[in-house]
């Protein structure tokens, strides 16, 4: 009786730091996404270019990025509750601040770096590192549902904030995330058992031993020893080129489908409609790639991805139900249906004592190229007048981010 008591009462701490893990980024992570709907209205009452506009998005994807690997070491040493409070406060000061500021550089350093230090302390570093003390053989599964909560982020918040925009002005509407963030992440963080949750799942009361969970690993390779593993620098550039393919096309995606006919409102709505899709497709590319394998599942999904944004490029001459169901689709069920599979692989490649920073280095790659390509949508659209341009770019790098699961042995057998 003792035993199956100490096993429910692990299976609800694992639980709660699934959820919490969820939670927490969903808020930050959607309010990084509204920005999407923030960006005509800021640009219009400033007078800004669209790249001057769209580099603060891309300074908080940088931040994100090289913060990670500072992250991962805080992670090691600190835990997650620390970390997770830093998160906490740079997110609510970053919302409060940016109804208030009057320059591009106050706005970059409100939600460029304010905002990019929270993303990166409650990002998927973190979430990848804190999930791999509770789950084992579900840990693919856990990470899954853990990176579906950036696809109910875009449901949620890119529609909410446009309501937001039109009834109250941007401004105010930032006041308004600050509000809902900070108690949504207070309100989380109380239901956890801190002291249980940081010590694991090898640091939980002595219970009946589950069948099929390994015991986390000891020992894996060091930091030195993983940067010289062609399967390190695949994975960073497959996160790279991936972020460049994804934001070169979704940060400019609203204000492309008004420039072709749509209203901003439907335009912020058929965001949200793919952030409904994201977790079905997380969800469905992580059964599929148990079952298939995850190389091959990954490879389908960057086909999918092509196909979505093919359906934007044949949307320039004007509205189309179809070319936009296609966009939806495509780039819905594959965004970021990804890196719940090239986690796992990590986790499985470099696991270890030196994975939170490991993975930390890794995340470089990921924010390096969602930075690049925000910045790359907005410039490329300066400099030519047109978006066409941009999404040919997109289409182009996704190819290269898949290149890696088919020339690299190490995470093409997985």
């Amino acid at each position: 009786m003792s035993d199956r008591t100490d096993a429910a009462a692990t299976v609800r701490v694992a639980i709660i730091v699934l959820a919490f893990c969820f939670v927490a980024n969903m808020l930050v992570r959607g309010v990084l996404e509204a920005y999407m709907v923030f960006l005509l209205p800021i640009s219009a009452d400033f007078g800004w270019t669209r790249a001057g506009v769209s580099t603060v998005y891309s300074l908080a994807f940088l931040v994100i990025g090289f913060s990670g690997p500072v992250v991962g070491i805080l992670f090691d040493r600190w835990g997650p509750l620390r970390l997770y409070l830093c998160g906490m406060l740079a997110a609510g000061a970053a919302c409060m601040l940016a109804g208030h500021v009057q320059t591009l550089l106050q706005l970059h350093l409100v939600l460029g770096v304010s905002m990019g230090i929270a993303g990166a302390c409650v990002g998927v570093v973190p979430m990848a590192a804190f999930l791999r003390r509770w789950f084992r053989a579900k840990l693919n599964t856990a990470l899954a549902v853990g990176h579906t909560s950036q696809g109910v982020a875009m449901l949620l918040l890119v529609p909410s904030s446009q309501y937001l925009i039109e009834g109250v002005g941007w401004r105010n509407a930032y006041a308004v995330l600050a509000v809902v963030l900070v108690l949504g992440l207070l309100a989380m963080a109380a239901l956890v058992p801190w002291r249980r949750a940081e010590a694991g799942l090898d640091g939980a009361p002595p219970r009946a031993p589950t069948p099929g969970v390994e015991a986390l690993p000891e020992h894996g390779p060091g930091v030195s020893e993983a940067i010289r593993m062609p399967a390190f620098w695949g994975i960073i550039a497959s996160y790279l080129f991936t972020g460049i393919g994804m934001f070169t096309v979704s940060l400019q995606g609203p204000a492309y489908l008004i420039s072709v006919g749509y209203t901003a409102t439907a335009a912020a709505e058929a965001f949200g409609l793919i952030g409904l899709l994201v977790p079905v497709g997380m969800i469905s590319f992580g059964w599929l790639g148990d079952r298939i394998g995850r190389r091959r599942v990954v490879l389908i999904s960057y086909a999918g991805t092509l196909i979505g944004i093919a359906g934007l490029h044949f949307l320039r001459d004007g509205p189309s139900l179809a070319a936009l169901a296609l966009f939806v689709v495509g780039f819905g069920l594959t965004f970021g249906s990804r890196g719940p599979a090239i986690s796992a692989i990590a986790a499985s490649l470099f696991g270890g004592r030196s994975f939170g920073r490991i993975y930390g280095l890794v995340s470089i790659g990921m924010g390096g190229g969602s930075a690049t390509g925000a910045w790359l949508g907005g410039f490329l659209l300066d400099s030519t007048g047109d978006y066409v341009v941009g999404q040919s770019v997109a289409m182009l790098a996704v190819v290269i981010g898949a290149t890696p699961f088919v020339v690299i042995r190490a995470i093409a057998r997985y």
